[in-house]
């Protein structure tokens, strides 16, 4: 595997300033877009990004309203998402691109696929769907979900060891490394010296009845994804059942679609199994 420590980059997009992070940087070969899931931010790939830089370009972008990135007036609509990752491939040229979304980033990646097919390359949406897996467990982890984990999270720390202490009880599988890296990149320093986090409150809404409300209209850019693309879920995942991936599949036109499932891992997918997990993208981004 390939060590590249990533290097922070901005461009105007959409009137937006955007983050990302490069990887290495190497214009000569094939770009690779990663996006990350609701509230998340580019590190979140730091772990996953070298396992690909041996053969692509690769980039992972702060969300609009997350990371690094600004947070947006005009909202925070899947079409909105999409078009971000559309209109910064466009102006960096880094395009045909690859694509994996993992959570939310699956999301927007339905609507990428349907209005900015044309240059993507290889598509992979990772566990998420247009709408909440309907079984009990799927219905009981939606509901978690929307209530943030059932744990009301303070609205800030006064330093980072307390910020750490709370993930710690909030995350108990999670290892110290996972947890203070959350700490690094999910809150900042505010105007009175509290760590807050990055994230606009207004994307919290995803996570309820707005997800819900654009549903049908994921299912519609689902029939437009113009490019080969992968439903990935993982075996064990309570966010996208095995039913409604292979509806994604075959629904995609021109029998461009495949479901593919990572072995003994839920929702998480790389984070649950880095190995397994890269080694399905890597050969779907072989085809």
């Amino acid at each position: 595997m390939t060590k590249f420590v990533p290097e922070d980059k901005w461009v105007r997009v959409n009137g937006l300033n955007l983050h990302y992070l490069d990887w290495g940087g190497d214009t000569t070969k094939r770009p690779l877009i990663l996006m990350h899931g609701i509230g998340g931010h580019a590190h979140l790939f730091d772990g996953l990004a070298p396992h690909f830089a041996d053969q692509w370009h690769v980039v992972a972008m702060d969300a609009r309203g997350c990371g690094d990135s600004d947070w947006s007036r005009e909202g925070y609509s899947a079409q909105a998402f999409a078009s971000d990752v559309g209109r910064f491939a466009e102006k960096l040229g880094l395009f045909p691109f690859d694509y994996y979304g993992h959570s939310q980033g699956s999301r927007l990646g339905m609507v990428v696929g349907a209005y900015y097919g044309h240059l993507v390359d290889h598509l992979v949406l990772g566990d998420y769907g247009p709408l909440p897996d309907p079984s009990p467990r799927g219905r009981e982890t939606a509901a978690q979900r929307q209530q943030s984990g059932g744990t009301p999270r303070p609205r800030g720390f006064f330093s980072p060891q307390m910020a750490f202490d709370w993930h710690r009880e909030q995350s108990p599988g999670s290892s110290d490394d996972e947890v203070w890296r959350t700490v690094r990149y999910a809150y900042r320093t505010n105007w009175d010296g509290i760590l807050v986090p990055k994230t606009d409150p207004e994307v919290s809404w995803l996570l309820g009845r707005t997800a819900l409300k654009e549903g049908p209209f994921l299912w519609d850019c689902v029939a437009k994804i113009s490019c080969k693309t992968l439903v990935l879920r993982g075996e064990n995942s309570t966010v996208l059942d095995r039913e409604q991936a292979e509806k994604m599949a075959a629904t995609i036109p021109e029998a461009k679609g495949e479901v593919r499932e990572v072995p003994r891992v839920g929702h998480g997918l790389h984070s649950e199994d880095m190995a397994a997990t890269v080694e399905v993208l890597r050969e779907f981004f072989a085809t």
